[in-house]
């Protein structure tokens, strides 16, 4: 018997006996204390993959959760295996046809109003219109933290398909404000607002001018005579100095040209050992707090190389993010405390040379070791937030989240792939020390989530949104439409929606133009036809050995229990031959083409390379294994060893009892 059908039942009977009028469910108690539990999702965690190319000294927290946790075996995710649909079924314990969260991009709603070609973000909450589970918590009454979820800190939209809202669709946007503007619930989210990017910054890239337009200078004690500098970015003007002992070797970065104001760093080498907790990115400066509307941005500067005659430099500052929470006191506090959240590692400005050259293009590992900074910080940051809202905020339930194992798995883990025609086994050999060192930033941030959960015997649980796979080639599903006349361009290679009956908007599925879309053509009683002519078009590419890419092709109405289509999805799914990624190029002529080595998901995820994981730590849970679950289980689960009510739209079901056997 489950501890929430125990719990209801005790709640009943109280009732019936003396009369209450209410039950406080949060107030579960295993052991005599007051259930506490963390929930964070790995992005990209495969537990396959990771014992495959990650050893146990590698990420020892890892190895020790699903060697000695209660684990599902795997955990099937939302299809197609995107971030933002795959977290939704995490946080709302549905899938996508009930979310209306389909894809990374996706349709636009309602219907009536968009076309096929309209697409929107699927990370925010407007797209949302199912309750989250930090929701239902904070409506029984529960203290509940949000760190960095996807579909958060806002108010769900709640959708219609066609035309207006239902007042059922009012009143449940409306409840969901309310909730939101309870002092227990704290919902975080630096994602929806970026100000400026990544950003290396040369002697080329700046505006050099008189250091003598600084005040405060003789407080600076430099034995070289200052170099002044302005840069830019959409966050404002920013003014440097350069100055040293007997050589330039430090900076000043302020948003005045005031000594006092300013931060500072100094030039040293990339360190070449993986860091400690206390001593992350001990090279980049403290933060300058700038402005922005509804919020500031933290400005900081890691100074990794400068010329002794200060004539040239490398200075790099990571992306400013607006941290937005579900009410303003919340944000300025996490601002206070955290001083500057960063979402992402710095793999853009290394992908393009940025740090140096790369050890694809044949580098001895210098841009390796300073990228590495870039995720240091971000794991610093990450861990800031948690503390912080863990020890100083005291939630009874934490979720949380980390993006760098799928950052860096997209970036380079195609190259440790054997069966690719351009595989390198030297070039692997580096980018496998280099990829675990990446991940042991990820277990560092898993460790301290562990540690936090133990001090107050708290349930650590863990999942992720998908896998990873390589490939080579590419399937151009809009080249197939276009060749059996269902897809039809302008002169000016726009989509023709006059004459257009199918398109994949995004890649992951095909959208049929029924009249349902503005502009649709379709009518609804021709909608089957027009899908069976799609399938044909499918079936239809073959490789040059006559070899089908199209393995398998999916309707919601053939597999319903996948969660596919929906109102912002599509009707025309499948899954590829080994190799092969899907593209929404409209323009490409050909179905099939050869491309550059990439790694990612939005394959099925009914494969065993797009699985995650599920596993529980201490709270009670000890060493097991249960059959895979889906991820729509796991929201169920963690409210039922919460002692609240699922998600009310919720469709899986809580594996608790077979967890804890």
């Amino acid at each position: 018997m489950s501890i929430a059908f125990r719990l209801l039942s005790f709640c009943y009977l109280f009732i019936f006996l003396i009369g209450f009028t209410g039950c406080d469910s949060s107030n579960t108690e295993v052991d005599g204390e007051t259930n506490h539990a963390i929930l964070v999702s790995i992005d990209a965690l495969n537990e396959d993959i990771m014992r495959y190319t990650l050893t146990r000294d590698q990420v020892p927290a890892l190895y020790e959760i699903f060697d000695s946790g209660a684990c599902a075996e795997y955990a099937i995710s939302a299809f197609p295996s995107l971030t933002a649909p795959s977290h939704s079924s995490i946080w709302t314990g549905a899938y996508g046809d009930v979310t209306g969260i389909s894809g990374n991009s996706q349709h636009r709603l309602p219907r009536n109003e968009f076309t096929i070609t309209d697409r929107w973000t699927g990370f925010h909450y407007d797209p949302l219109s199912a309750e989250s589970i930090w929701l239902s918590a904070a409506r029984s009454g529960m203290k509940v933290a949000a760190h960095q979820t996807t579909q958060a800190p806002g108010v769900p939209g709640y959708l219609p398909r066609k035309g207006e809202r239902t007042n059922e669709l009012v009143e449940r946007r409306s409840e969901a404000e309310e909730i939101l503007a309870g002092d227990h619930v704290m919902a975080f989210n630096g994602y929806n607002r970026m100000i400026a990017g990544d950003a290396v910054l040369n002697a080329e890239d700046v505006t050099w001018m008189e250091a003598a337009d600084w005040s405060g200078l003789e407080e600076l004690n430099s034995g070289v005579d200052p170099k002044g500098f302005s840069f830019e970015n959409e966050a404002g003007v920013f003014y440097g100095l350069l100055y040293g002992d007997d050589h330039y070797d430090s900076v000043l970065i302020s948003n005045e040209t005031d000594f006092s104001g300013a931060v500072h760093a100094y030039a040293a080498e990339p360190e070449s050992e993986l860091h400690q907790k206390e001593s992350l990115a001990q090279h980049f400066s403290e933060a300058l707090k700038i402005p922005v509307d509804n919020g500031s941005v933290f400005l900081r500067v890691r100074l990794f190389d400068v010329e002794e005659d200060g004539s040239d430099f490398m200075l790099f500052h990571p992306r400013l993010q607006v941290m937005e929470a579900n009410n303003s006191d919340l944000r300025q506090e996490y601002d206070q405390a955290v001083r500057g959240w960063i979402g992402n590692s710095a793999l853009g400005v290394y992908r393009n040379g940025g740090f140096g050259t790369t050890y694809m293009d044949g580098g001895n590992g210098t841009a390796e070791r300073r990228y590495l900074e870039t995720a240091e910080l971000i794991t610093r940051q990450f861990m800031r937030g948690a503390e912080w809202l863990w020890n100083e905020k005291d939630p009874q339930f934490l979720l949380d989240y980390f993006p760098l194992s799928d950052s860096i798995d997209h970036t380079i883990w195609g190259y440790l792939e054997e069966s690719a025609p351009m595989f390198d086994e030297v070039l692997a050999g580096k980018i496998k020390s280099f990829r675990a060192d990446v991940w042991g930033y990820t277990d560092m941030r898993v460790r301290h989530l562990m540690d936090l959960a133990a001090e107050k015997n708290a349930a650590f649980f863990i999942t992720g949104d998908h896998g990873m796979r390589s490939s080579w080639n590419v399937f151009n599903p809009n080249a197939a439409l276009k060749g059996a006349g269902l897809l039809v361009l302008t002169e000016d290679g726009d989509v023709d929606l006059s004459q257009t009956k199918a398109l994949a908007p995004n890649g992951y599925w095909i959208t049929i133009n029924t009249e349902e879309w503005s502009e649709g053509i379709v009518p609804l009683d021709e909608r089957d036809n027009v899908i069976q002519e799609v399938k044909d078009a499918l079936n239809h590419v073959r490789t040059p050995e006559g070899e089908s890419v199209v393995t398998a092709i999916y309707t919601a109405e053939e597999h319903p229990d996948l969660g596919l289509g929906g109102a912002a999805g599509g009707d025309v799914y499948w899954g590829l031959k080994e190799g092969f990624r899907s593209s929404f190029s409209t323009r490409a002529n050909n179905a099939i083409e050869e491309a550059d080595l990439r790694t990612g998901h939005g394959f099925p995820s009914t494969d065993p390379d797009m699985y995650t994981a599920f596993c529980a730590q201490g709270g009670g849970f000890t060493t097991n294994r249960i059959d895979g679950v889906k991820t729509i289980d796991i929201a169920p689960t963690v409210a039922d060893y919460l002692g609240i009510s699922a998600p009310r739209d919720a469709r899986g079901v809580s594996v608790l009892e077979q967890l804890m056997k």
